[in-house]
């Protein structure tokens, strides 16, 4: 009579073990790479609502202070910060300023009223930019500006006006 080998309890044993550990590897390094994946993407979406919410809104009228001799010589505007958004600091703003079309420049910090503390969620504050100071005043009557609000964080705001061409001062439609 021939013996045939066959497979004994231990081979299969040894076989289904290799089998689970195997599984269990393969498991954990793919729950890790999800864990790893869920983690960025909170980041990258918590990043994302942190800078649509840290926006600088103009409210109100936007008023000018003129002379002939000069032209625009400084600029005001209320600031505020929506009910959902996160502080703002001041001294971090930065208002870029041009006339007409053509190339403008950073208002400097020292010709900024205010040039520091925080803006808070609700709140509003009146800004005065002092162009005449800051070496940028312009235009006359019936000429055009733009101004450019960036936060630290966040979307900029722009205003861009032209002046009517009896302007002489206050309101800037």
């Amino acid at each position: 009579m021939s013996r045939e080998p066959g497979f004994s309890g231990l081979e299969a044993a040894v076989v289904l073990i290799a089998f689970v550990v195997v599984a269990a590897v393969f498991a954990y390094v793919t729950m890790s790479t999800g864990f790893f994946a869920t983690q960025r993407f909170q980041e990258v979406t918590y990043a994302g609502i942190k800078q649509s919410t840290s926006t600088a809104i103009t409210d109100g009228l936007v008023r000018g202070k003129y002379t002939d001799a000069n032209g625009l010589e400084s600029l005001s505007f209320s600031l505020s910060v929506p009910e959902t958004g996160e502080a703002i600091d001041l001294s971090e703003m930065v208002y870029y300023y041009a006339q007409g079309s053509g190339a403008g420049g950073e208002v400097p910090l020292a010709n900024v009223q205010p040039g520091s503390g925080l803006l808070y969620p609700g709140g509003s504050t009146r800004v005065t930019l002092n162009l005449l100071t800051a070496g940028m005043s312009g235009p006359k009557a019936g000429g055009s500006f733009s101004l450019e609000i960036k936060p630290p964080v966040g979307a900029s705001t722009l205003i861009q006006r032209t002046m009517p061409d009896a302007f002489a001062g206050g309101y800037i439609p």
